[in-house]
């Protein structure tokens, strides 16, 4: 199969990127002529060439017209159809709330995968998908690069917080004062610490307890270490074998208006007291035999059949109108929002001036009155 995958960019290890990575890599693997069109190359297009995997970043540079479109975010993937007029798709989406990954509508993407079946429901409701056409397959760990599996320990001493996004500062907080309570050396990894890691197969092994979500948290485990989910503003919870089906119901990840517990020492330490080395032993397990790269490529060549024996719907081009429609309103916001920025920072840049004026004639008055204190002393 000739297969189109498109990908916002492909500049830094991020979870997305690495997800089209792992599975271009995988396909490549299995016999499929793979290209990936991102606008934006970097260091991540370069981990696909020795798998024979042809990067571009112009549409006119593929090299064939592709059987079929896996369409990742909606605007590379809506060029790429727009493109290849007669080429049905599949849209993977690898978040919902994200704008750049919002699943567009078009008659030709037969089918829109998620990654756990909270999504599935979320995308079915808010983007009014046809559930006939929404499928999931579940986030996974490429386990021939987390090859290593460590013995979970009986005591707790390293824990490392595993994410991009960051957590506010005083939850942060919170999260360091409740490690150094129980005795844990806590370490951060993530863009938002800077200190992005490309390989964090290499540095997982090293530790005890991770708190993490989503892919992050499934490679931790496959890793043999205990994970506790946990998102900005919500505490999530271990994950056990009792618990493992809920979680991946969620990605692994507290979800909003679910519950109010805090990111604190209590919390902390309620958890940890559910932890059993043989219990985590089990999880680890259970991922490495159950959510393995491999289980996930068979679930979309699957899909991918489908979608080719389903044929391309006539007229076979449109229609673009909705989506142009949609991406029209959406676009002129965000213009609007940018072209704000620059009166708003001149307006704190402003502000900020005035108030160190006040600040430095108040702070004359002060000097000025203990002068003359100690004058009188």
């Amino acid at each position: 199969m000739r297969l189109l995958m498109t990908q916002r960019e492909l500049v830094d290890f991020h979870g997305s990127e690495m997800v089209t990575v792992e599975v271009a890599r995988e396909m490549a693997e299995r016999g499929h002529e793979i290209t990936v069109f991102s606008p934006r190359l970097g260091g991540v297009a370069k981990l696909l060439w020795p798998s024979g995997v042809r990067v571009v970043s112009r549409l006119d540079d593929v090299p064939w017209t592709p059987d079929l479109i896996h369409a990742h975010h909606h605007l590379p993937a809506m060029a790429a159809m727009a493109r290849f007029e007669t080429t049905p798709a599949v849209y993977y989406c690898h978040g919902a709330i994200p704008w750049v990954e919002q699943p567009p509508m078009h008659r030709r993407i037969h089918c829109y995968v998620m990654m756990c079946e909270w999504m599935v429901r979320r995308a079915i409701a808010e983007f009014d998908l046809d559930p006939g056409r929404v499928s999931c397959v579940p986030n996974f760990v490429n386990t021939t690069r987390f090859s290593e599996v460590r013995a979970p320990p009986r005591e707790m001493r390293r824990a490392l917080l595993f994410q991009s996004s960051g957590l506010p500062a005083i939850e942060l907080s919170q999260l360091e004062s409740g490690c150094a309570a129980l005795g844990l050396q806590l370490d951060k990894i993530g863009a938002a610490y800077g200190n992005s890691q490309p390989r964090p197969e290499m540095l997982l092994q090293q530790y005890d307890l991770v708190f993490a979500s989503g892919k992050s948290a499934l490679e931790a485990m496959a890793t043999g270490c205990a994970v506790m989910t946990l998102a900005p503003t919500q505490a999530g919870g271990l994950v056990t074998l009792e618990n493992f089906d809920r979680g991946s119901f969620l990605n692994f990840g507290p979800r909003y208006y679910s519950g109010a517990t805090p990111i604190n020492e209590a919390w902390l330490r309620r958890e940890l007291a559910l932890y059993s080395p043989q219990d985590a032993a089990q999880v680890t397990a259970k991922v490495r035999r159950e959510r393995t790269l491999q289980i996930a490529v068979d679930g979309l060549e699957g899909l991918y059949r489908k979608a080719l024996e389903s044929g391309v719907p006539e007229p076979a081009a449109g229609p673009f109108a909705a989506y142009l429609e949609r991406l029209a309103s959406e676009v002129d916001a965000m213009w609007l929002e940018r072209e704000s920025l620059p009166a708003l920072r001149g307006r704190i840049a402003y502000l900020e001036r005035k108030l160190a004026r006040r600040w430095s004639s108040r702070l004359k008055k002060i000097i000025k009155s203990i002068s003359r204190k100690r004058g009188h002393e």
